[in-house]
């Protein structure tokens, strides 16, 4: 997933400001570890621009019941321990009351995801961690930990060091451990590195970003 897997602590993630998608009839849950994913996948991409709290609400759960069935068929597969940490995200979206409870769970699919395969989705897992630990509250509201992010997020970029997602992530653990400077590095690293590639939504999300990060004192 690129984007993330973006956004939320008791906001880990920010809608945008698209019209409203209206809500889809249920449809049948895929059969393969393959189609699966890519449901979830799509789900948060379009959570990711979803005003409409209702449906976001859907979307969370069509993605939370695609991941119990890949967890199901392949229960130590990373693409299915990786996605369902990202439709645990989506329920955080949906649901952010239970979001310290949600995110620990996230976080533990994230590792267990990491330990099958650390380079899933470009270091995903490592991103994901780096994410929740760095924009969740801490104890005893949630699992927060900035130190502990920036070292998620350390590994993102040692993994893949190319990719922008990451190169955001490693800028916002900097900016909340209070490295200034090196936060602003990565905001400008992670804008250049978006810059060389193929027009694509995932590029203008990551530009914003990078931008909004460097704009920050």
């Amino acid at each position: 997933m690129k984007r993330w897997l973006g956004v939320a602590a008791v906001a880990l993630w920010v809608s945008g400001c698209k019209a409203p998608l209206r809500p889809e009839p249920a449809t049948p849950v895929p059969a393969t570890v393959e189609e699966l994913t890519a449901a979830i996948a799509a789900d948060s991409r379009r959570s990711d621009h979803e005003p409409d709290s209702k449906v976001r609400d859907q979307l969370a759960a069509d993605a939370g019941r695609n991941a119990d069935a890949c967890i199901a068929r392949a229960p130590q597969a990373a693409a299915c321990l990786y996605y369902h940490a990202v439709a645990l995200g989506l329920e955080v979206r949906a649901h952010p009351t239970r979001a310290g409870e949600l995110l620990k769970t996230m976080l533990d699919a994230a590792s267990r995801a990491d330990a099958a395969d650390p380079e899933y989705d470009e270091a995903g897992p490592s991103r994901i961690r780096a994410l929740v630990l760095t924009r969740a509250p801490g104890w005893p509201l949630g699992p927060g930990d900035p130190d502990a992010g920036l070292v998620a997020a350390r590994r993102a970029v040692a993994l893949r060091p190319q990719y922008p997602a990451n190169v955001l992530a490693l800028a916002e653990a900097l900016a909340k451990t209070g490295d200034a400077a090196g936060a602003r590095d990565c905001y400008a690293r992670a804008r250049d590195l978006a810059q060389a590639l193929p027009t694509s939504t995932d590029r203008d999300d990551w530009l914003r970003d990078a931008e909004k990060g460097l704009q920050r004192k």
